[in-house]
């Protein structure tokens, strides 16, 4: 079978040899690389009856078919086909429903180029043949510009600057048929050359364009390469770049003739158009380069502002400002704009002390002068002076003297001393000059806001702390103890220095070791005039506090406040205890530093007792007790709405209407009627309170909780402590049930107001008087106090009962009878602290006891009751036959300590009666 196939072939090879060329038609293809070529081959036949057998394809170059489509005995679409694997291979197909025929190749080759022949055997008709010349159109493969270095470039070109000459090449690489080179400049066509090179490997095109200038700036520059209509044309572009030099230079922002201020900043501008890049500006002062600047370009970059930042000085007047604007990139010089400077400042001062003065020996009562030297431009209007910051004024009672620029202080003092300034003003402002410190040195003196009173224990050590002011502060310190009997040097040994401070450890042993420190200092100006005191005293508890009021009273809380008193020596603190009045239940517990306390979450409509102590460390006081009732909560009361219903279902509305008149009458009538009820209340409590008086006075003495007044209030006060509580508004009096409740109350507030020795006290104050002097302090009671000896002690009285105690014995052995008589007054007080002394003579006191005369008198002393006296004094009276003094006994305040009669505390003798 391949033996007769190989046949046939040859046999149709002959025949289309014998077949004449110009009987066959022909037809010229061309298409572009990769599209799909459809070649014509005539098909149709005109026989009756005729089939189409077999479709043979050739090609010049090949002695062979390339493609055949045999049909014999078989449907077209059931052909078999046949395709060249080095030529078509499988990218051939013979399309029959086409007129004529094609062979559609895909995916065009530049090999698939060159002359093809179609053969068609039918039937019954002739073979026919047709040619055809197929041309693939190659495009160019690169295209590429260079500059005269032969440097290829692809968006832009230079730069170049003002008068250069550029050269253009265009090169491009493969193509069939040969392309085309056109050189193109902002779109428009211009004349270029065009040749292959030697090489033969590509086609060139050049341009040249001599004396470039501005307005070349920016042109584009295109190469665009074709070598068929249907193919597409590639291009290459480039941008001309170009340097400019600046054009102009401008420095703004101030005028040439205008002049500046020292120490105020600044802005200036310098302004340069035309460069390209941007031109780079530069400023100088008289040839110094000047930095912290800062530049902006416009939009299109024609225009460049520097920003000069620049803060003038005194200095700078005269010299020439300039600003520079060049390129880089340009050879030309640089432009340059500037001004020379006219500079206004304020004035420049300076203090200088006088020559004849040394500023490091400079005391009080020295005259002292000072010199302002100024230098201002313009000229200064006005000179002021200031001592430490303020303005000092001219005074010559003062001793301050202000002359043009001159200053004389005369005398001066401590006081004076400190920072010294002048002040010069002109138009630009005023300068101050630097401070000159003048130091006046002083001799020692006391410095303020230092404890005086130091409370302190036997066997306890305590640091005296001495602070001086000085000047110099190179100080010694000597330290002095003085009591009523001695005066005596402390060791040094108990003695340090630090600077202006000097601490002595000092450690009571006895009675006699409570007094006064005296601590001087001295330095190389001189010795302390008037040295400090410091007054040691016995340390005990503080007083109770006093004046205690209840405030802010609301409901669940309320505010208490009291007056504190002596601190017994050592620092104090306080405390609240809030009590239920009916359970006695502690409600608050609160501690402060000082008598204020604030206390919240209480029940409404309570009644609570509030306890003030005063506490420190050896003890607390006692207490101070106030009464106060929270606010009741309002009664709740029927919605409007459902009184409204109320009214409408019960009742119907009335229609009865008030006239005017009888409504005033009314309302008269209530009120007389609410004044009546007012009037029988105040009678009522104002009765019961004289019955309670009298059954208190009759009975015991009730004190109110607070420190006893001096001799100055002796008699002023009233001695029952009801009607303190009474004139207090911010206290609630307590409702008496029955006679056994009021003695029960009595009791208890006696218990709580027992007070011990009034230590605020620095002296017990004896004084005695007259029997027609004073009279209402005189009792009508007898209770009587016999003595036997010339010279009497002193008793400080303190809160209690006088129930068996008759008699007593003084320090001699003498007696003290004291004897009551029914009714007679009872005196709260009776407890005495009595001196330790003996032999009836007082040496260590000068003839005083604690800073009180002793005088003789009658021994025997009668107190009656008239009238209760204070409770800080005790009215008494002599029984002799001529003379009826009465003694005062109270404690009193001296305000200022005295150094030779110093505060003697003598709470270990005190005895009870």
């Amino acid at each position: 079978m391949m033996g007769f196939i190989r046949v046939y072939y040859l046999f149709m090879i002959i025949v289309d040899i014998s077949t004449s060329v110009k009987d066959v038609p022909s037809f010229s293809i061309e298409a572009l690389i990769g599209e799909t070529v459809y070649l014509p081959c005539n098909i149709s036949t005109q026989e009756i009856n005729d089939d189409i057998e077999l479709i043979l394809w050739y090609r010049e170059d090949k002695g062979t078919p390339i493609y055949s489509v045999d049909i014999r005995d078989r449907d077209p679409n059931a052909a078999k086909r046949w395709s060249d694997e080095t030529v078509f291979s499988n990218r051939a197909y013979f399309l029959f429903d086409k007129l004529p025929g094609e062979l559609a190749v895909q995916n065009a080759k530049d090999s698939d180029t060159g002359v093809y022949r179609c053969r068609v055997d039918f039937k019954v008709a002739q073979t026919r043949n047709s040619i055809v010349n197929l041309t693939i159109i190659v495009p160019p493969e690169r295209i590429s510009i260079r500059d005269e270095s032969n440097s290829e470039r692809t968006t832009v070109v230079g730069p170049y600057s003002e008068g250069d000459t550029m050269k253009l090449k265009c090169d491009v690489i493969g193509g069939k048929p040969q392309p085309k080179l056109t050189w193109y400049r902002d779109g428009y066509q211009i004349q270029s050359e065009t040749f292959m090179v030697p090489s033969g490997r590509y086609l060139r095109s050049e341009i040249v364009v001599e004396r470039l200038s501005r307005q070349d700036l920016n042109s584009r520059f295109t190469c665009k390469a074709i070598n068929h209509p249907r193919a597409t044309a590639i291009e290459s572009s480039v941008q001309l770049d170009m340097n400019f030099a600046p054009l102009n230079i401008r420095l703004l922002g101030a005028h040439q003739h205008q002049p500046l201020s020292a120490g105020r900043r600044y802005d200036l501008l310098c302004q340069s158009a035309g460069s390209r890049p941007p031109a780079i500006i530069t400023w100088y002062r008289d040839g110094e380069r000047l930095d912290r600047t800062t530049e902006t370009t416009s939009s299109d970059g024609n225009q460049t502002t520097s920003t000069l930042s620049i803060t003038l000085s005194r200095s700078d007047a005269g010299k020439y400002l300039s600003c520079k604007a060049y390129n880089h990139m340009s050879p030309s010089e640089a432009l340059e704009d500037g001004w020379r400077l006219d500079i206004q400042y304020i004035p420049e001062a300076t203090v200088r002390l006088g020559s004849s003065l040394d500023p490091d020996n400079i005391r009080e009562g020295t005259d002292v002068y000072f010199d302002c030297i100024i230098t201002a431009h313009p000229g200064v209007y006005k000179v002021e002076w200031r001592h430490n910051g303020r303005m000092l004024p001219h005074n010559i009672s003062l001793g301050v003297i202000i002359s043009n620029h001159s200053l004389v202080l005369q005398s001066v003092s401590r006081t004076t001393a400190g920072n010294y300034s002048c002040v010069g003003y002109n138009s630009e402002g005023d300068g101050e000059s630097l401070p000159f410190e003048l130091n006046v040195m002083y001799a020692p003196t006391c410095a303020p806001q230092q404890p005086r009173v130091y409370g302190v224990a036997k066997h306890e050590n305590a640091q005296i702390k001495c602070i001086v002011d000085a000047n110099p502060p190179e100080v010694d310190f000597k330290w002095t103890f003085n009591n009523s009997a001695e005066s005596i040097d402390v060791a040094a040994s108990h003695v340090s220095r630090h600077g202006t401070s000097s601490f002595v450890s000092y450690r009571p042993v006895t009675e006699l070791d409570y007094g006064t420190l005296l601590c001087s200092a001295t330095n190389k100006i001189g010795k302390q005039k008037h040295p400090c005191i410091f007054h040691i005293i016995a340390a005990g508890r503080p007083d109770q506090v006093h004046n205690c009021t209840v405030t802010n009273i609301s409901m669940t809380s309320m505010s208490v406040r009291c007056s504190e008193g002596f601190n017994g020596g050592l620092q104090q603190q306080f405390m609240l205890e809030v009590r239920d009045l009916q359970t006695n239940e502690l409600r608050a517990n609160y501690s402060s530093p000082v008598p204020r306390f604030t206390v919240n979450s209480l029940m409404p409509s309570a009644i609570y007792l509030a306890s003030v102590y005063a506490f420190n460390a050896k003890g607390r006081s006692d207490p101070t007790v106030v009464q106060a009732a929270m606010l009741r909560m309002p009664e709740k009361q029927p919605t409007g709405e459902k009184v409204l219903n109320f009214k409408v279902e019960q009742r119907p509305r009335s229609t009865f209407s008030l006239n005017p008149l009888i409504s005033i009458a009314i309302g008269i009538g209530a009120a007389i009627l609410v004044g009546s009820c007012i009037l029988m209340i105040i009678l009522r409590i104002v009765c019961g309170k004289r019955n309670q008086r009298k059954d208190v006075h009759h009975n015991t003495t009730v004190r109110v909780a607070s420190p006893g007044p001096s001799i100055k209030s002796c008699g002023s006060r009233d001695y029952d402590g009801n009607e303190s509580d009474e004139k207090n508004p911010d206290v609630i009096p307590e409702t008496i049930e029955s006679d056994q409740d009021q003695v029960e109350f009595i009791r208890r507030r006696q218990q709580q107001h027992i007070s011990t020795i009034d230590t605020s006290s620095p002296s017990r104050l004896l004084l005695a008087s007259n029997a027609s002097s004073n009279s209402s302090f005189v009792p009508n009671s007898n209770i009587q106090i016999h003595k036997t000896h010339n010279a009497i002690g002193y008793c400080t009285l303190r809160n209690g009962s006088l129930h068996g105690q008759n008699q007593m014995r003084d320090h001699s052995g003498n007696s003290i009878s004291m004897s009551p008589v029914p009714k007679s007054f009872q005196n709260p007080s009776n407890t005495c602290t009595l001196p330790r002394h003996h032999n009836n003579h007082w040496p260590s006191y000068g003839g005083t006891i604690a800073g009180t005369a002793v005088r003789n008198m009658s021994q025997t002393i009668t107190i009656s009751q008239s009238q209760p006296p204070p409770p800080s004094c005790i009215a008494m009276q002599s029984l002799g036959p001529n003379a009826r003094p009465r003694v005062c006994i109270g404690l009193g305040l001296n305000p200022e300590d005295d150094v030779e009669t110093p505060l003697m505390l003598k709470r270990e003798s005190s005895v009870v009666l």
